[in-house]
C-alpha cells in the first residue's frame, strides 16, 4: 500500500511543480513589467526590484499552491485513469477509498502549512516590500514624478504640482507648476510658483527642485484677499520634505489584510469596544459596527478560508480527474482552471457582499470552500460506490471517449 501511495504521490509532484511555477510566472510577470518600467525609466538599481519580488511573492504563493495543487491531483488522477491503471489497481485489490485516502490527508496537513506560511510571511513581506518601497523614493525622489498629471503625495504638507513633460536630453522638468497652501494662524495663503524647467537634487537629508526662468504667484499673508505680489526669478530653489508624505508603513500595517491572525483579532475586539464605548460618536459607532467589523472579520477569516482551499480543492480534485479521464494531462489543465476561475469569482463576491454589511463574514470568506467540500464529498461518495455521474454534453465534446476498438483491433493482431 505504501507504494502505491508514494506512486500516487509521484505523479501529483511533477505536473503541480510544473503548474507552480506557470501560475506563479503568470502573476508575477504583471508585477515584474510594471518595477522594470519603474526601475529603468528612473534610473534606479535593478536589484532593488529582485528584492521587492522577493518580498512580494509571499502574497503570491498563497494563491497558486492550491491552485497548483488541484491541476497537480486533476492532471495525476486523469492519466491513471486514462492508461487505466485505477482499474488495474482495483483488481489488484486496491479500492478507490484507499487511493483518495492519503490525498485528502495530505490536503489537510498542506492547509495547516497553509495558514501558518500565511501568518508568518505576508505580514513581515508585505511590511518589508513598503519599507523598501519607501527608501527607494526618498533616495530617488523622482519616483515619485508623473509627467501631465498632478501629484498629490505633498498634499499633507499643502502642496500639490505638475510638469508637462521631460526633456529627452537634458532630463529637465517642462513646465512646471506648484500650488502651495501656507497656514498662518487662521489665514490660508496660496502661492502659485511656474517655472520653465526644472530638476531633481538629492541630499542626505533632503531633496530640491532647482527652478528656472519663473514666477511666483503670492497673496499677502496679512490680507490675502487684497494684497498680491508677482515676482520673477531665473534661478529658485524649492526644498522638498518628502519623507512624511511616503512613509505609508504605518498605513500598511493599519490594514487587517497585512496583519497577524493574533493582531487582527485583536483589532476586531479594540473596535468592538469603540463600538459600545459612549465616548464615541453615534454616527462613527454605526460605521464601526457596519462596515469597520465586517472588514476586519472577512480578512480574519480570509486567513484561514485560503489556505483551506487545498483541503477543499484535494476533495474535488480526485473524482473530478477520474470523471474527465478521457481528455488525458490537457484535461487536467482546462477543468483544474476552471474550478480555480469559478472558486475565486466566489470568494472576490463574497467578500465584496460581506465587507458591505449585507452578508455575514464568516460566511463571505468560507463560502467557496464550502460549496467545494460539499461538491467533492459527492463526488467521492458516488465514485467510491462507483455510482455513475453522467458527464454534460459540453465535457464529452471537449474530451471525446476513447476510442477502444482500434485497441482492442491492435491487440488480436
Amino acid at each position: 500500500m505504501k507504494i502505491i501511495t508514494r506512486y500516487i504521490l509521484r505523479e501529483i509532484v511533477e505536473p503541480f511543480f510544473m503548474a507552480l511555477l506557470a501560475f506563479t510566472s503568470l502573476l508575477l510577470v504583471n508585477k515584474v513589467f510594471l518595477l522594470t518600467k519603474y526601475f529603468v525609466e528612473k534610473g534606479v538599481n535593478p536589484w532593488y526590484m529582485v528584492e521587492m519580488l522577493f518580498y512580494f511573492s509571499p502574497a503570491v504563493f498563497v494563491l497558486t499552491i492550491p491552485m497548483s495543487f488541484l491541476v497537480g491531483i486533476v492532471t495525476a488522477f486523469g492519466r491513471l485513469a486514462f492508461d487505466n491503471e485505477i482499474t488495474a489497481m482495483k483488481t489488484a485489490g486496491v479500492s478507490t477509498r484507499k487511493l483518495i485516502a492519503p490525498v485528502v490527508i495530505i490536503s489537510f496537513v498542506l492547509s495547516i502549512l497553509m495558514v501558518i506560511f500565511m501568518d508568518l510571511t505576508i505580514p513581515s513581506g508585505n511590511k518589508a516590500y513598503s519599507r523598501l518601497d519607501t527608501e527607494i523614493r526618498r533616495k530617488h525622489p523622482a519616483l515619485v514624478l508623473e509627467q501631465d498629471a498632478i501629484m498629490e503625495e505633498m498634499s499633507g504638507e499643502g502642496k500639490k504640482w505638475y510638469f508637462k513633460s521631460t526633456d529627452p536630453e537634458s532630463g529637465r522638468m517642462k513646465d512646471i507648476r506648484i500650488w502651495e497652501r501656507h497656514t498662518i494662524g487662521a489665514n490660508k495663503t496660496p502661492k502659485l510658483i511656474t517655472a520653465e524647467e526644472g530638476e531633481l537634487k538629492s541630499f542626505a537629508e533632503w531633496t530640491s527642485l532647482k527652478l528656472y526662468n519663473g514666477t511666483i504667484h503670492q497673496a499677502d499673508r496679512k490680507d490675502p484677499l487684497k494684497g498680491y505680489v508677482v515676482g520673477s526669478f531665473a534661478e529658485d530653489e524649492v526644498i522638498l520634505d518628502i519623507s512624511s508624505s511616503l512613509d505609508k508603513e504605518r498605513q500598511l500595517a493599519s490594514r487587517a489584510r497585512n496583519m497577524s491572525i493574533k493582531k487582527t483579532r485583536e483589532s476586531v475586539e479594540k473596535l468592538r469596544k469603540d463600538m459600545l464605548s459612549p465616548i464615541v460618536g453615534v454616527e462613527k459607532r454605526k460605521y464601526i459596527k457596519k462596515y469597520l467589523i465586517p472588514a476586519y472579520l472577512v480578512e480574519l477569516y480570509k486567513k484561514f478560508s485560503i489556505p483551506f482551499t487545498c483541503l477543499a480543492f484535494g476533495l474535488v480534485g480526485v473524482p473530478v480527474g477520474l470523471i474527465v479521464r478521457r481528455g488525458g494531462r490537457m484535461a487536467g489543465l482546462g477543468v483544474g482552471l476552471s474550478i480555480i476561475t469559478i472558486y475565486y469569482v466566489f470568494l472576490t463576491a463574497g467578500e465584496r457582499i460581506a465587507k458591505s454589511g449585507a452578508y455575514p463574514p464568516v460566511l463571505g470568506a468560507w463560502t467557496p470552500n464550502i460549496l467545494a467540500c460539499a461538491l467533492g464529498v459527492f463526488l467521492i461518495i458516488r465514485t467510491v460506490r462507483e455510482a455513475p455521474i453522467r458527464s454534460s454534453r459540453l465535457i464529452n465534446k471537449l474530451f471525446p471517449p476513447k476510442d477502444t476498438s482500434r485497441t482492442d483491433l491492435e491487440t488480436r493482431g
